[in-house]
């Protein structure tokens, strides 16, 4: 009997709580991701830069943009 009210409070709070894990990876990750734009752009867009030299210099040919 108390697995059966066990159960029905856990239908009825699942979707509540889904969503309240769901925002909070969210919370947790906008840092990281504020991080990321910040330290993206190690240059000027079209600019060359020493990485990029030595990178053609090895015969690596830079990414497409997306």
């Amino acid at each position: 009997m108390q697995d059966e009210h066990f159960m029905r409070a856990w239908n009825e709070g699942h979707d509540r709580f889904s969503a309240d894990v769901a925002r909070a990876f969210k919370w947790l990750a906008e840092p990281f991701r504020r991080m990321g734009e910040y330290m993206g752009p190690a240059s000027a867009p079209g600019e060359d830069s020493v990485f990029t030299r030595a990178a053609a210099r090895c015969g690596i040919r830079p990414r497409r943009a997306r």
